[in-house]
This record gives structure tokens, sequence and C-alpha cells, in this order.
């Protein structure tokens, strides 16, 4: 009986260490996943200092935490215009058998060729990038205008308004716009970004864009009306 206790006694020790050791790692992997969010917000604001002070102060317990780490120094250094480095901080993530690792990769390896004006393999990294995780954004618009630029703009704008309509989101709005002031058509690229307007008000790009248009089109006094 008494060595029956002590039995039962060290299988709830183990199951308590085992739960112990559960919580710990599922505790790090949240604030982990929360620090992140923060960076990537700080990103997509364009504070980028702030970004790289955060990223500063994690500390990677894994390869797949460093692999997320080296897609977030990708999209600092895109957003500077280093195409380079940025290729070479996505390069370091690609070969991995997480798919959104992968994903995230082709997304930013996608716009560095397209700045860096290899539209045919944009084009290829947006397309594998679509196929992985076809609810993703960036890599459409990047498809698009990789498309536009080599004289499939019909193709490209079915794909940005197929996008709109299901995203209706700022980046998208300012993608399609961007699309018409290449063809020089700012009556209809005014049109979709005060459509956007409409529905989602004060959105700094893209009442910057209305601005700039506005000045293109030589109306100075809705240019700064649309900046106040």
């Amino acid at each position: 009986m008494h060595l029956i206790c002590v039995m039962l006694k060290k299988v709830n020790f183990f199951s308590l260490v085992v739960i112990l050791i559960f919580w710990i790692t599922h505790s790090f992997a949240a604030s982990f996943d929360s620090k992140l969010r923060d960076i990537r917000g700080e990103i997509n604001r364009d504070n980028l200092k702030s970004a790289i002070n955060l990223l500063k102060t994690i500390e990677i317990e894994n390869e797949l935490q460093q692999d997320k780490i080296n897609i977030l120094f990708g999209d600092i250094y895109l957003k500077i215009n280093q195409t380079n480095k940025a290729e070479e901080f996505y390069e370091k993530s690609f070969f991995t058998t997480n798919k959104g690792i992968e994903s995230l990769s082709l997304v930013g390896l996608a716009e560095v060729k397209l700045i860096q004006g290899n539209l045919n393999k944009a084009i290829e990294f947006s397309k594998r990038a679509i196929s992985l995780n076809p609810d993703v954004i960036r890599p459409k618009i990047t498809l698009a205008i990789a498309k536009t630029r080599i004289g499939e703009g019909d193709e490209a704008i079915k794909i940005l308004k197929k996008l709109y309509s299901s995203k209706r989101n700022a980046e998208v709005a300012l993608a399609i716009s961007d699309y018409y002031i290449l063809f020089d058509d700012n009556e209809q690229a005014l049109k979709t970004l005060e459509d956007y307007l409409n529905r989602t008000p004060n959105n700094i790009k893209v009442l910057d864009q209305i601005a700039s248009l506005y000045l293109m089109n030589g109306n100075k006094e809705k240019s700064i009306e649309a900046k106040l």
C-alpha cells in the first residue's frame, strides 16, 4: 500500500512538471509572438527606429523564431530601400519546412525583385507566395504591378479589382490608384481613393496621395484641403 502511494505521488509530481514545462514554453512563445506583433505594427507605421529597438530586446530560442526575426529585418531594409540587405535576410529564412515562413520570404523576395527591375522573378515569386497562402495581399499587389510594367495591364487591373472587392483596404486602393496614374488617368485614380475615404476617412497615406493628384491636376486649393 505504501509503495502504491509513493508511486502515485511520483506520477502526480511528474504530471505537474510536464504541465509546468508546457505552461512556461507556451508563455514564452506567446510573449515572443506578442512582441513580433508590436514590431510589425511599428514597421507598418514606418516607425523603423522603434521597431529596431524592440527587435534588440528579443531573446531568440529556436530556429523558427530566428526565421521570423529575419523576415522583419528584411521588411525594415526594404522600407529604407536597401534591397540587397533585405534580400539577404529573406534568403536566410527561405529554405525552411515552415510554409508560413516560406510564404513571407517569397513575398519579400518578390518585392525586392520588383524594385530591382527583375519583373520575371517578381512575378514568379509572387505566384509562389500566393500558391502557399492565397489570402495574402502583398504578393497580389506586386504581381499586378509587375504585370502592368510588362504590358499586361488588363490582367493587372483584374487582379487588383478582385482583391479590392474582397479586402477594400488602403494598400489595395493605393495600388489601384498607382495603376491608373501609370496610364495618366488621374481622374480614375482620384475616384478610387475618394471612394475608399468615403468608407474609411482620415487615412494619412490615402490623403497624401489625393493631395499629390490634385496638385498634379493644378488644383492647389483642393491639394491643401486634403492635407488639413
